[in-house]
């Protein structure tokens, strides 16, 4: 089990010279990988948040209703809590910036545009940015500042959150099947609270007042970590109005002892024609190579050694994405293959 340490530091500073950022609304999903709506209506919203990034950012949460899902229970306390706290009782169910709306998806989703836009005009009530935020091995590293815009903040309960989630999550990165509906990817998986379920209380809420929170947590359950990104958001405990929200992406970098399954896997070429070679540059490694289709149908497997290559004959195979998983005892991670 990763250990996870989470460090807060608050300090006050005023700038009267802040701008405010335009508003990015929320979308907080609720959903199951074993719900046939939930494969429905999910997607539909999660690619308008892919869409719009300037205007819509998005934390899906998995429920533990209505059939098991590999997703929620990574994760069980946290996706629980935020389940609860907005009451949902059915999935797929979105909850726009807290309390400006919420419905099904189904019946979200021929209202979303309308709604985020309407939502996206009004101006923010906070700044969310970042000074740092790098992923060094299996460590994330971040410092997200939140800065009140407004005088009458400090008459407010204000939370400050920060999430890990993973922004795709392949079906196929899982040894069982996460859930039986037709999804083979999941987008926006909430993985981590890092400011624990129920938020951190906002100090320095006058206008220009500031909270610098510093993050360092041990990456656990991530499946691809060029997915990961973290979510900043301010809610107030009260009302449940969310008053701002920003995505960040971390930058990726290499650090001693980081994990060789992520930087020393060679796939070339890619796209491939004819044949593939995948070379394992770790002279320690073995482990084990499969090649899938997107539905997790294995196309190839075999053992590999470090400093080993293997060749594999694509001409028989359809044009279109692969997924190679490669693992070495209870680690693994996955690679994209072209095949044209």
């Amino acid at each position: 089990m990763h250990k996870i340490t989470t460090t807060l530091a608050i300090l006050i500073f005023f700038s009267m010279g802040a701008s405010a950022q335009q508003r990015i609304v929320l979308i907080e999903q609720f959903t199951n990988s074993g719900c046939p709506p939930c494969a429905t209506s999910t997607p539909t919203i999660l690619n308008y948040v892919d869409a719009n990034p300037s205007d819509v950012v998005a934390i899906a949460y998995h429920t533990s209703f209505p059939y098991n899902d590999s997703m929620y229970f990574e994760n069980p306390v946290q996706s629980t809590t935020r389940t609860n706290f907005y009451s949902v009782s059915g999935v797929p169910y979105s909850v726009v910036d807290g309390n400006y709306y919420s419905s099904s998806s189904s019946v979200f989703a021929g209202s979303m545009a309308s709604v985020i836009n309407t939502r996206k005009a009004m101006p923010a009530q906070y700044n969310i940015s970042e000074s740092s935020n790098s992923i060094t091995g299996n460590i994330l590293n971040s410092q997200i500042t939140f800065s009140s815009l407004l005088a009458s903040n400090v008459n407010d309960s204000l939370r400050a959150f920060v999430v890990v989630i993973e922004k795709t999550v392949l079906k196929s990165a899982y040894a069982a099947s996460p859930g039986a509906n037709s999804e083979t990817q999941y987008e926006y998986v909430m993985r981590r609270m890092i400011t624990t379920d129920s938020g951190t209380s906002l100090q320095n809420r006058n206008i220009a007042g500031s909270d610098i929170f510093n993050i360092n947590w041990t990456l656990s359950k991530i499946k691809d970590i060029n997915e990961v990104r973290v979510v900043g958001f301010v809610q107030n405990k009260n009302t449940k109005e969310v008053y701002q929200a920003v995505m960040f992406t971390p930058t990726v970098t290499a650090g001693i002892g980081e994990d060789l399954l992520f930087t020393a896997i060679d796939v070339y070429p890619n796209p491939a024609d004819e044949k593939v070679f995948i070379q394992i540059r770790d002279p320690e490694f073995r482990g084990n190579i499969e090649l899938t289709d997107i539905t997790g149908r294995i196309i190839y497997s075999t053992i590999i050694s470090g400093g080993s290559k293997v060749e594999i004959n694509t001409t028989e195979i359809s044009d279109g994405m692969y997924l190679i998983h490669c693992t070495n005892g209870e680690k693994s991670t996955t690679k994209k293959l072209i095949i044209r």
